[in-house]
């Protein structure tokens, strides 16, 4: 707290109190751990401090793809990337010739090139 990191808090049949009170909470009641983790997931992509790190993530994810599912569920998260970083056109390049995963992927090597031809002029 105070250091300039993200904390969030996590209702689980009560509400937080305290300073945190004046901040919404995630609903944990009811939810299973994975619907939460990518709620949690999906606040630290659109968030303005965390998206850059988290773009920075997905691209290592999606370049450690291990199969054709991966791959593809991968790049659909870097579609929806709000920030992005000047190298990541490079690389995604670098990756449709030299991962099998990707470049074998049906669709996800168009999905790349567009990708690049939206972001090459940040």
């Amino acid at each position: 707290m105070g250091r300039g990191l993200p904390v969030f808090a996590v209702r689980f049949g009560q509400d937080p109190y305290g300073f945190i009170g004046r901040f919404q909470a995630f609903t944990g009641v009811g939810e299973t751990a994975d619907a939460l983790a990518i709620e949690l997931f999906d606040s630290y992509r659109k968030n303005k401090q965390t998206q850059r790190r988290m773009a920075e993530v997905l691209m290592n994810l999606f370049e450690d793809s291990g199969s054709f599912v991966a791959a593809k569920a991968r790049i659909g998260y870097l579609e929806e990337l709000e920030s992005w970083d000047v190298a990541f056109v490079p690389r995604l390049e670098t990756m449709v010739e030299s991962k099998s995963q990707i470049s074998g992927s049906w669709g996800v090597p168009e999905w790349v090139q567009k990708l690049a031809k939206k972001w090459a002029g940040v």
